[in-house]
C-alpha cells in the first residue's frame, strides 16, 4: 500500500509497519543491512575485535586512516595492547572452566551418594 505525499512516499509492509521510501532518517534498507552483514562475515575475528576496540576508544576507521603516522601508531599500539589483554582474559577464563569441569568429573559427588536401603516384606499370613 503506497500513500503518495508531496515530500516522500511511505510504504506499508505486511505487518503494518511503515517505512520511508526516501530513506531519510528511516531504518536502513534490506540491501544496506545485507551488505553490512556480508562485510561483517568476511572479516576475521581479529578484524572484528580491532573494530570493536576502536569503537570503545571512540575512533572510527576513517579517523584512524586520517591520523598522522605517529598518532596512528600510538592508537594501533593501544589497540594491540587491549587485544592482548582481552585474549589473555579469554584464555584464563577457558582454563578456569576446563579446570572446573575436570574437577567435577574427577571428584566424588556428595549429592549423588548411594546409600543402601533394605526393605523387608513380611509375607506371613
Amino acid at each position: 500500500m503506497q500513500v503518495p505525499n508531496a515530500t516522500s512516499s511511505f510504504t506499508s509492509n505486511a505487518n503494518g509497519a511503515f517505512s520511508n521510501g526516501a530513506n531519510g532518517g528511516a531504518a536502513p534498507s534490506f540491501q544496506s543491512l545485507l551488505g553490512q552483514l556480508t562485510d561483517y562475515v568476511k572479516e576475521s575475528p581479529a578484524q572484528r575485535m580491532e573494530a570493536a576496540i576502536l569503537a570503545q576508544l571512540g575512533i572510527t576507521p576513517q579517523q584512524l586512516a586520517d591520523m598522522s603516522p605517529a598518532d596512528r601508531q600510538k592508537v594501533e599500539d593501544k589497540v594491540k595492547e587491549i587485544m592482548k589483554k582481552e585474549i589473555q582474559a579469554q584464555q584464563q577464563q577457558q582454563q578456569e572452566q576446563m579446570q572446573a569441569q575436570t574437577q567435577q568429573l574427577t571428584s566424588p559427588s556428595t549429592t549423588h551418594s548411594s546409600s543402601k536401603h533394605e526393605t523387608t516384606i513380611n509375607l506371613a499370613i
